[in-house]
């Protein structure tokens, strides 16, 4: 079976990885010229954090993030109005990550190239 992905953006490359890790052979095919780490800053909830560490991107994840302890709302004044803690200070069993988007993609675009090579991403199909 072959699986053929449009896309190579994080959804892209992280279900190619998931299917990788079934055995299933994989061609991920790009619009764009090349796969380019872009975006703003992003937080990535412990269930999407806890996919990521499935495959083992923890270490990439805090390499290249900051855990997220806690989110904090305060008013024009600095006065706390809400707080509440995140991810594995919270209790759940994975962290938050506040993280550049084009970090996290990256990140997971280098884990697709050195588990199935470079030839699996076609960049520049239209």
């Amino acid at each position: 079976m072959k699986a053929l992905i449009a896309g190579a953006g994080i959804g892209g490359l992280t279900t190619a990885l998931f299917l990788h890790r079934a055995g299933i052979d994989v061609e991920i095919f790009e619009s764009a010229k090349e796969v380019r780490e872009l975006g703003v800053g992003i937080n990535m909830l412990p269930h999407a954090v806890g996919l990521l560490t499935e495959l083992g991107l923890i270490d990439d994840l805090d390499a290249a993030g900051i855990r997220t302890r806690e989110l904090i709302y305060a008013n024009r004044f600095g006065q706390v109005v809400w707080h509440e803690l995140r991810g594995i200070d919270a209790g759940l069993p994975a962290p938050q990550f506040s993280i550049h988007r084009g970090k996290l993609l990256g990140l997971i675009h280098r884990a697709v190239v050195e588990r199935m090579g470079p030839g699996v991403i076609r960049t520049d199909v239209g």
